[in-house]
């Protein structure tokens, strides 16, 4: 199939989720990875919404481990990528880097794939890295205090950067 359409050079195209992660099982379906910008918050620190691109590859369930980052379905048009913070034979749990509450138990035939790498301004950040799986580990044993990191965080950054936070 040909593209009749002249596109722009750099011009970003949104796409509906159903239509991106179709394409992205086909990827994983032919032994391949696939990439796509993150949209949301939830997992900031670690992934910003729309300056980070994750690329993601297949998975088998037995081995997913504690700290792995995934993209899962839980039910029909609902994406998630979040961290697994808890994993037993039966299910596993994740959290949103960023948010102060866990998002539940999953069976394991909702996982979709696992994030390999993370593209930080064309920057390529293995996330089997040794110094990513340590700072992971960290930020999942540092959850119950996650709320005051966070204040305190928001609270320096107002003196470092005074415009943030303020909408125009």
């Amino acid at each position: 199939m040909k593209c009749e359409k002249k596109c722009e050079k750099n011009h970003i195209r949104m796409i509906s989720s159903q239509i991106l992660f179709a394409a992205i099982r086909e990827e994983l379906a032919c032994n391949r990875q696939a990439s796509f910008t993150v949209t949301g918050m939830s997992m900031w620190p670690f992934i910003c919404h729309g300056r980070d691109k994750v690329v993601v590859g297949a998975v088998k369930p037995e081995e997913l481990r504690k700290g792995d980052i995934i993209l899962f379905q839980p039910v029909k048009d609902k994406f998630i990528l979040h961290r697994i913070t808890k994993r037993s034979l039966e299910y596993f749990e994740t959290t949103g880097d960023g948010n102060l509450f866990r998002d539940g138990r999953f069976a394991y035939d909702c996982v979709i794939a696992k994030v390999d790498k993370v593209i930080r301004n064309g920057k390529s950040i293995d996330c089997n890295n040794r110094g990513w799986k340590m700072l992971s580990q960290m930020w999942i044993f540092l959850f119950p205090i996650r709320k005051q990191i966070f204040h305190t965080w928001f609270r320096i950054r107002k003196y470092i950067r005074p415009d943030a936070g303020k909408t125009k």
